[in-house]
């Protein structure tokens, strides 16, 4: 089914957001206004009696009725861009399976005339794209009787061109926490625009995180996309859980396809997520200035003391020596060789990522206690061994200090 919501331009006077409900605000940030706006996709679902189901990829076993919660066996389209640049529309959509033979047989046109297309695979999910010399209204897909049609969405590369981009995707995390993030790296390496996915959150709005979003100070683009799709199978449920999550790689391709194009650079880390270097570098500026415009980091853990109460980021200050490094993330050059390569969660798809040595002068704070737990329980006391760490004490006093 399509979404069609209208995305619509949302401006957040210092009036409004002191006397909004839930974030509040400090009226001396909102000294001047910014780009802030909800975006929303062009999805299309398949219809059973056309396509069948997905089917299941290689190595995913069903080991739990519960796995049909989480795993998306109906969505075709993410969404549908056009792309300038690529002179072409672009079919961002999860891992076809079982309905590829079904879309390539199918009549494909846009506004009415019919298309040659380019099929890509990922390892996750898969694009279509369609050469075409000028924008279009309307993608439409014959299949027999059935005629299914979706709006195409023009690309911005304006928007954020030139822009430290901050992005992530989140469901239901803390707003404060949201805040409290992007306000770090803010600080901390300049970000001045946010782009957030927002997959599906039900303890507030989309209008509820823009706002808090457009609190945060120094921004120039503050920016949510709504994207209320099935973000994969839980581990519990099936073997392979992994090749299930088609969502977070196919936004992370499509927030650079149809956004961030020409960004100066894009930062790509969670909200429970703060990337930290001594000399108080900008991850930015590193990546620009380095050969390949790309860079990757790891992480490492930290702790609160309680689970109790409102926990915030600067409350990690503790750590443990048993601790294994997390998986890196990385910041990268979109308009670049490597930034056009499939990006991946922790790395470029198709490289892998022990090949390039992550970046050992910067790392992120992985928070333990700011989560939903919606993977695993992550709210578990302080383990004896966890030991105040002065350089992330030093680091989170440094980065929350009281707002002006």
């Amino acid at each position: 089914m399509v979404d069609k919501t209208t995305p619509h331009q949302a401006e957040l006077s210092a009036s409004q957001a002191k006397h909004s409900p839930q974030i509040g605000c400090h009226p001396s940030i909102m000294a001047k206004l910014l780009l802030s706006k909800i975006y929303t996709l062009a999805s299309l679902r398949a219809p059973h009696s056309a396509f069948g189901t997905r089917g299941l990829p290689r190595g995913t076993e069903v080991q739990d009725k519960a796995f049909w919660d989480g795993y998306d066996n109906n969505t075709l389209i993410y969404d549908c861009v056009w792309m300038p640049t690529q002179g072409c529309v672009r079919l961002v959509m999860p891992k076809l399976l079982d309905f590829k033979k079904t879309l390539l047989s199918a009549d494909i046109k846009v506004d009415d005339t019919s298309i040659q297309y380019r099929l890509s695979e990922n390892l996750k999910f898969d694009t279509l794209d369609l050469p075409c010399d000028a924008i279009g209204s309307t993608l439409s897909i014959q299949i027999e009787k059935e005629r299914l049609t979706l709006p195409v969405n023009p690309a911005n590369y304006s928007r954020y061109d030139g822009c430290n981009v901050l992005y992530t995707q989140i469901k239901n995390d803390d707003l404060n926490w949201v805040y409290d993030w992007g306000l770090a790296h803010q600080r901390n390496h300049g970000v001045d625009a946010i782009l957030i996915a927002d997959n599906g959150s039900t303890a507030y709005s989309s209008e509820d995180l823009r706002r808090t979003l457009a609190r945060i100070p120094g921004l120039k683009v503050a920016d949510v996309l709504t994207a209320p799709h099935s973000h994969g199978a839980h581990h519990t449920t099936c073997t392979g859980a992994g090749s299930t999550k088609f969502l977070q790689p196919a936004l992370l391709n499509l927030a650079r396809d149809r956004f961030l194009a020409k960004a100066r650079a894009v930062l790509l880390c969670d909200v429970d997520e703060l990337v930290h270097e001594p000399n108080n570098r900008s991850i930015f500026d590193a990546v620009v200035a380095s050969p390949l415009k790309y860079k990757s980091f790891n992480g490492v853990w930290r702790y609160a003391q309680s689970s109790k109460g409102q926990i915030h980021h600067s409350d990690h200050i503790f750590a443990r020596d048993s601790d294994r490094k997390c998986p890196t993330k990385y910041c990268i050059v979109p308009d670049s060789r490597l930034g056009r390569m499939t990006w991946g969660v922790h790395s470029l798809e198709k490289i892998n990522r022990h090949i390039f040595k992550p970046f050992n002068s910067f790392q992120f704070y992985h928070c333990k206690q700011i989560s939903t737990s919606w993977k695993s329980n992550r709210n578990a006391p302080l383990a004896a061994d966890g030991l105040i760490d002065q350089d992330t004490q030093n680091f989170m006093n440094s980065t929350f200090q009281p707002e002006a």
